[in-house]
């Protein structure tokens, strides 16, 4: 029984370490499994608890730091668990200040402060193996909290730029045709705008990146929609449908500051696929052409437009389902600066 709870326990503070690891030091992409069962199990449950009225949104907003919070507690309680099995394993593991076995609790308070490192000192190991195991415990704590608090920073840091790049994006439009008519200026389209669209190039292959590098991102729910990068890449990925297929080819801005943006949305997109995201059966509808016209922006015929919006079929649909994964519907995509 002894041998089975050494076992037992070291397996649990394996699978510890290594869905750590594997959160918060990979960069191919996911979470462990342990991470990525917490994760959803909270998001599942905040959304449950959200509902579909229109203030889910401010609920929402907790699921990133749930998660976070939950994750961490889950690598905790493994890591404890783990180490109490290995110093419950024999009578004389662990000893109190008189020399006597200690009893389940003490054992348990025992492993407790072993893996915060406190060091308090009135139980000790009791053998040699129980001082190996000890020496391994403050090891393996001190690796995990180090670990724990650089990831907090960094995904803190990683949130405020996911947000900076839904404002940025929410000031040159609140939808792709507002966008699209906020950069026409007398008869073309203004180099300011163009500058624009080739800053927001690496802003999103970054993004995708942080994603990639910690997927508890994708957990922090903005409780608005200027600030929600889901929303906010939809709606530029509306207008760019409208700049590259809408507009008339005459009058389209330089490809150079159009085709590398596209290029990364759609990249971004798919790292998304899989992973974080599951492609809706249907699109997100494309935008029209008449509001364009109506500013006095030259556009193409619409069948070539509508060969434009269906070549990017599965491409809008994995936008939709980003969106909905997100707790957005296409309702809500109309982005403000509030």
């Amino acid at each position: 029984m002894s041998v089975l709870s050494v076992l037992v326990g070291v397996l649990v503070v394996g699978i510890v370490l290594v869905d750590a690891a594997l959160t918060t030091l990979s960069l191919a992409g996911g979470a462990g499994p342990v991470t990525r069962r917490v994760s959803q199990g909270v998001w599942w449950l905040t959304r449950r608890l959200a509902g579909r009225g229109p203030q889910r949104h401010r609920l929402l907003r907790w699921a990133g730091t749930s998660v976070l919070v939950g994750t961490f507690a889950a690598w905790v309680t493994g890591l404890w668990l783990g180490w109490f099995l290995v110093f419950s394993a024999t009578p004389d593991g662990v000893l109190d200040q008189f020399g006597r076995p200690a009893d389940g609790w003490s054992r348990f308070y025992f492993t407790g402060f072993s893996i915060f490192t406190l060091g308090v000192g009135d139980y000790t190991p009791g053998t040699t193996g129980a001082q190996l195991a000890t020496t391994g415990a403050v090891l393996t704590g001190l690796f995990l909290i180090t670990l724990g608090i650089t990831y907090l920073m960094q995904v803190v840091s990683a949130v405020v730029d996911k947000r900076t790049i839904a404002g940025h994006i929410a000031a040159l439009g609140a939808d792709p045709v507002d966008i699209v008519r906020r950069g026409w200026a007398d008869g073309e389209f203004s180099p300011m705008f163009t500058q624009h669209l080739t800053s927001l190039t690496p802003e999103l292959v970054r993004l995708g990146e942080r994603h990639l590098a910690f997927p508890v991102l994708h957990f922090f729910h903005a409780d608005s929609c200027g600030k929600s990068a889901s929303a906010a890449v939809t709606v530029l990925d509306g207008a760019l449908l409208l700049l590259r297929g809408g507009v008339d080819p005459r009058h389209r801005p330089d490809v150079g500051a159009v085709e590398p943006l596209n290029r990364a949305l759609h990249q971004l997109v798919r790292t998304l696929d899989g992973p974080f995201i599951m492609a809706a059966d249907d699109p997100v509808a494309a935008p029209g052409l008449k509001e364009l016209t109506r500013a006095g922006i030259p556009v193409t015929d619409e069948q070539a437009y509508a060969q434009a919006v269906e070549g990017c079929r599965t491409h809008r649909c994995r936008l939709q389902g980003w969106c909905v994964s997100d707790g957005w519907d296409e309702a809500d995509l109309r982005l403000t600066l509030d």
